[in-house]
């Protein structure tokens, strides 16, 4: 029964009881005489206001209608004429502390403040004292005593009768008692025993408790509990993992504040002196708590030493956890994506001498997730401590045309400017069979499609094969040509630098490629193999008409094409845009590291290149660079490449390189990543901090992008 219910109760039993005394004992029936005063408007007025209309708190209003009332009472009493003088005199004075009373509360009415808080010391300490005196029980406590001494003293039986149900209304209330009583017993007998599961062992602030069992059962995370508390309200608990035992198992749980829907359950539920009680709940309440919601996908909760880029997770659940992985965590009221990229097992003390062992997952910090924009925005805080942390497992990726990848297990995307891509150069690092070129060949694709234009450089001939749907094989095989042709020959001139077909080739590269990347010219792709061309040099003086030869290195002929195209962009003046892009294709051998060339030719050709990619930029010109040998690359140019691509790579000199891109957390899981995922970073990518990704399948790839993108007189 609830306390508006039981006061209504009592006040029933209360007034049947008084007019059966006021039936039997006082007035022998209800005579209209000074018998009935103190029924009438004493103990009925106290009883009615003191259970009804005043359990708690008497406001101005109600002590001014109280000691109105009250004062009635007193003039009636006096109408009545009693016999004594002095009599009188008491009516008359208990008349005149009613009135006072009422004339002060309605001067505290009239006077206090209705806006703010009132302050004025004087009008605080009337109110005090008319509240206290106009309470029912005091004011109609005077009336009673007073109308039972002038009218009922010579009646010893009735003054008794009446002093002693004064007594047991005002200072024991029985009735009241024998119902909390009633109630009690219904809640213990009327519904099952409750489960206890244990006692608070300690609190791990904030957010956590551990529970010392009384038994050995396990129960499983999720499971919900009321955990009260001797020093606050009972609040709720969500089972996360066990962590030993010391004089019983130790359950953790998450302790979080009882939602509305479930606190009428978690106070039943609770027993006091810090116990937690195992509480059950319907679908539709369970709903109510959040944590509920997901904790199939709990997978621990926020540990030590996180700061504002990384969190430490302490894993409570790692069946689907994987490097990779997303996981969120709520800052600040909204979900923030984190990325695991690292794990290692702890230990620590949890009671007394028993330790705890656990796994450690550490991850970097993605972002929020923009769904209008399908990217992820910057977050600038980190999470509580202890703060649950949850497996984010979407619906499976959908291919689709800007998407370059997407992160594992989710369906959230990753995609490339291609303009910046090319304009701030990008490399593409890994070993042999990881899908290094396929990537490349995707991004190749993208960049024909928005119109700029490409010159591969490729030694293994696996561009011409997979792109060939975009070459013009007509206008492909003259420019091949007339490169072969003029290479041909070794003509012998009296100083060694003039000999060989290198000048003619070069004249004829110049030539193919300013015409290639004359806005007038449809094609959008050109496909050559340095190695494919015997370009002569003199490399002595001529004696007698004769003197020694030797070919060019495919080092030397990229940077005649690496020199053709700076120029060719050069004389289209500035732009903001890409507009045309080399790629180089096994590019340890195309643009070596100085220390990696067979020749002095070599380092020459290779500072040729580097210097048209880093002047390249502002004319529209960049350059794509793959390869497996990160280390016999031109620092010159990887440098220049503001995007990166990092796949599997196991040598220490491409992990330290890469570790200043993309930081030493991910530089250390290059070595274990799988086949089509790549540490993706740089200034084309859509998110701000490196991001490990699953690439792109070839087929679905062309499926999805071709479909909006098809070459031109080719089939998509």
């Amino acid at each position: 029964m609830n306390d508006k219910k039981g006061r209504a109760v009592a006040t029933i039993l209360y007034l049947a009881i008084l007019v059966f005394i006021q039936w039997s004992i006082i007035g022998q029936g209800f005579p209209l005489n000074e018998k009935l005063l103190w029924f009438a408007n004493g103990v009925a007025s106290l009883i009615l206001g003191s259970r009804l209309l005043n359990p708690h708190f008497v406001p101005p209003a109600d002590v001014a209608t109280n000691s109105f009332v009250a004062g009635g009472t007193l003039i009636a009493a006096l109408a009545a004429n009693p016999s004594l003088p002095n009599d009188q005199l008491i009516l008359l004075i208990a008349f005149g502390a009613c009135a006072a009373c009422f004339l002060l509360s309605m001067a505290v009415l009239l006077l206090k403040r209705t806006h703010g808080l009132e302050t004025r010391p004087w009008v605080l300490s009337v109110e005090r004292s008319v509240k206290g005196f106009g309470a029912p029980r005091t004011i109609f406590t005077l009336v009673i005593l007073v109308l039972a001494w002038v009218f009922h003293r010579s009646s010893t039986a009735e003054l008794y009768t009446i002093l002693t149900l004064w007594a047991l209304i005002v200072a024991f209330e029985p009735i009241e008692s024998v119902l909390q009583f009633l109630g009690w017993v219904r809640d213990k007998f009327g519904k099952e025993e409750l489960a206890v599961l244990g006692v608070v062992a300690a609190h791990q602030a904030p957010g956590l408790v551990l529970i010392r069992q009384d038994d050995d059962v396990r129960h499983k995370s999720g499971t919900l509990m009321a955990i009260s508390d001797d020093h606050g309200p009972t609040t709720l608990g969500v089972a996360l993992n066990y962590v030993g035992r010391d004089d019983g198992i130790l359950l953790r749980a998450l302790n979080l504040p009882v939602p509305p829907a479930l606190k009428s359950h978690a106070q039943e539920a609770a027993v006091g002196s810090g116990a937690a009680t195992l509480l059950s709940v319907g679908a539709e309440e369970a709903q109510a708590v959040r944590v509920l919601e997901r904790i199939g996908s709990l997978c621990g909760i926020v540990d030590s030493d996180s700061d504002l880029e990384f969190i430490e997770i302490e894993v409570t659940n790692d069946d689907e956890l994987s490097e990779g992985r997303l996981v969120d965590v709520k800052v600040r009221g909204e979900d923030v994506i984190y990325q695991v990229i690292d794990g290692l097992t702890r230990e620590e003390a949890v009671q007394q001498k028993n330790k705890y062992g656990y796994v450690r997952a550490k991850a970097r910090k993605i972002g929020k997730w923009d769904t209008e924009g399908k990217k992820f925005k910057p977050t600038e805080w980190l999470p509580r401590i202890n703060a649950p942390v949850f497996m984010k497992s979407t619906d499976e990726f959908t291919h689709n045309a800007e998407a370059v990848g997407h992160f594992p297990g989710t369906d959230y995307q990753v995609s490339i400017d291609v303009s910046d891509a090319v304009t701030h150069n990008t490399a593409i690092l890994g070993i042999l069979g990881i899908g290094k070129s396929y990537l490349s060949i995707e991004l190749v694709e993208r960049m024909i499609a928005q119109g700029i234009k490409v010159i591969c450089l490729d030694l293994t001939d696996q561009y011409a094969t997979l792109l060939e749907d975009f070459i013009d094989q007509d206008y492909q095989n003259a420019v091949n040509q007339a490169l072969s042709d003029s290479a041909q020959g070794r003509p012998v001139a009296q100083g060694k630098e003039e000999g060989g077909s290198l000048h003619t080739f070069n004249a004829a590269v110049i030539e193919a490629v300013s015409a290639f990347l004359a806005p007038e010219t449809e094609q959008r792709l050109l496909v050559f193999n340095p190695a494919g061309f015997r370009v002569s040099k003199q490399t002595t003086n001529a004696y007698q008409n004769q003197a020694a030869f030797t070919d060019l290195t495919p080092c030397e002929i990229t940077a005649m094409f690496s020199n053709a195209a700076l120029k060719a962009c050069q004389e289209l003046g500035m732009v903001d845009t890409a507009r045309a892009c080399l790629v180089y294709e096994e590019a340890h051998s195309l643009v070596p590291e100085w220390n990696s060339v067979a020749s002095d030719g070599d380092k020459n050709a290779t500072a040729a290149s580097a210097r048209a990619i880093l002047q390249g930029r502002k004319f529209g010109l960049g350059c794509l660079l793959i390869t497996q040998r990160t280390a016999n690359v031109t620092k010159t140019i990887l440098n220049q490449c503001n995007s990166i691509f990092a796949m599997r790579t196991f040598d220490d000199t491409g992990k330290d390189f890469l570790g200043n891109y993309i930081g030493s957390e991910y530089a250390r899981v290059l070595p274990s990543l799988k086949e089509r995922h790549a540490v993706f970073f740089g200034k084309a990518s859509s998110c701000d901090d490196p991001v490990l990704i699953r690439l792109n399948d070839r087929d679905k790839f062309l499926e999805a992008f071709r479909t909006e993108n098809a070459p031109e007189g080719g089939d998509a």
